[in-house]
């Protein structure tokens, strides 16, 4: 089984992906935690800030491209923008089920406010900054996400209850 977690940045990718493999007792993997290791132990922020977005993506394309043709069985966390480039959510799509952990923006700001310090990308935003920045960058990301195989809305569904909900929607497909 192969399981992709996509969404906004603090749509709970990590989390809900560290939970579910637990439950279906499958390896779970973080792109960006990929990429660092790729890149020689340095940070996203750092990547971005020295060798630009462009490399960065396309970087993230090539180990998306290699990590769903050699994996058989697993749960994957991805970046907020890894479905928005090179076609990825099509590969996404056609290499794995993909689970879109929708949720508002005004949660996103709430928890992205709490866990600004951790996120270099967003830490130098004022509070009304980042809601403006999330609402914006939201809206032109939704279209990718929105292709994925299973939308799974997690306004105010506790954790367990996310889990259980992708691993009935698997059973029931199977």
């Amino acid at each position: 089984m192969k399981i992709t977690l996509i969404g906004y940045m603090g749509s709970g990718k990590t989390t809900i992906g560290k939970m579910l493999s637990k439950e279906l007792d499958l390896d779970f993997y973080d792109l960006d935690a990929i990429l660092v290791i790729e890149n020689k132990n340095d940070s996203i922020f750092n990547i971005f800030k020295k060798k630009g977005e462009l490399f960065f993506r396309r970087k993230e394309h090539f180990l998306l491209k290699k990590f769903l043709k050699q994996k058989n069985e697993y749960i994957l966390s991805i970046g907020g923008g890894t479905p928005c480039f090179y076609n990825n959510i099509y590969l996404l799509n056609k290499y794995s089920n993909t689970f879109y952990l929708k949720t508002d923006s005004y949660t996103l700001f709430k928890r992205l406010c709490l866990e600004k310090k951790t996120r270099p990308l967003i830490s130098h935003f004022s509070k009304n900054e980042l809601f403006q920045f999330i609402i914006r960058h939201l809206l032109k990301r939704a279209y990718f996400y929105e292709q994925s195989l299973k939308k799974i809305n997690v306004y105010d569904k506790s954790k367990y209850d996310i889990v259980q909900e992708i691993i009935k929607y698997i059973k029931n497909k199977s």
